[in-house]
């Protein structure tokens, strides 16, 4: 099934804020989503701004109002599918439209991803730029699981919604040596690289553009690099 989005214009007043590994008070039949694993900078080109499971919103960290006000890391009762019912709010701070995109899911109780390895899955929205679309590597073109996937149109100041119903079956797939996703009740999630349609990456908190002369590989701007006004939507919702 290909991936659906809505997007649309918001002001939600959440976000996301740096963190690392943690203990909970996770009690038995109890589930636990963890954003709170990325360190979050005002340069920023993406914020998730809500997580919710069964139209309800999960409490995992989110940075939600200025300077320092966090979310708490909640436990909370779900069923056995709730994965399935799970979406993911992003919010686009720059001024520029960017057309591809992704997350990475950790699964925690299949190891801590610390001391212990864990599976991870990405998931993949969009379609990336064709300026960028080679191995850094080898250089030679990538190949895509979708190469007819249609790039995102996600514009400056919108919210992508990401349905984490669309990616079940490679989650399956993922998780088939190790656990049920039935038998799944922590998660980590944490921003991956966003492209934007003149080829200009956002990955890891550093922006970056094609090299021309190299494909694959890329040329960092700045560490202070922004394309817009830093203080919109910091956290989601605020401006300056």
């Amino acid at each position: 099934m290909s991936p659906r989005f809505v997007i649309r214009v918001t002001c939600i007043l959440l976000g996301f804020f740096g963190g690392g590994l943690y203990a909970y008070a996770q009690q038995a039949g109890e589930k636990l989503v963890d954003a709170h694993n990325d360190i979050e900078q005002i340069n920023d080109a993406v914020l998730i701004s809500n997580v919710s499971v069964d139209g309800k919103t999960v409490e995992c960290g989110l940075f939600v109002k200025p300077p320092l006000v966090i979310q708490p890391v909640t436990p909370f009762r779900a069923s056995s599918n709730w994965l399935q019912q799970m979406t993911i709010s992003l919010v686009n701070r720059t001024d520029k439209t960017i057309v591809f995109g992704s997350l990475l899911f950790r699964f925690l109780d299949t190891g801590d991803c610390h001391n212990l390895p864990c599976v991870a899955k990405t998931l993949s929205f969009g379609q990336m730029p064709a300026v960028d679309a080679y191995d850094g590597r080898t250089g030679q073109p990538l190949r895509f699981d979708h190469p007819n996937q249609v790039p995102l149109n996600w514009k400056s100041g919108q919210t992508l919604v990401v349905h984490v119903s669309d990616y079940m079956n490679k989650i399956e797939e993922r998780l088939a040596d190790s656990i049920p996703v039935t038998a799944v009740t922590k998660l980590f999630i944490s921003r991956g690289a966003f492209y934007f349609e003149d080829g200009m990456r956002w990955d890891l908190g550093r922006y970056s553009v094609p090299d021309p002369d190299h494909h694959g590989k890329f040329k960092e701007l700045p560490s202070d690099y922004f394309p817009g006004i830093k203080g919109n939507n910091w956290p989601p919702g605020y401006s300056q």
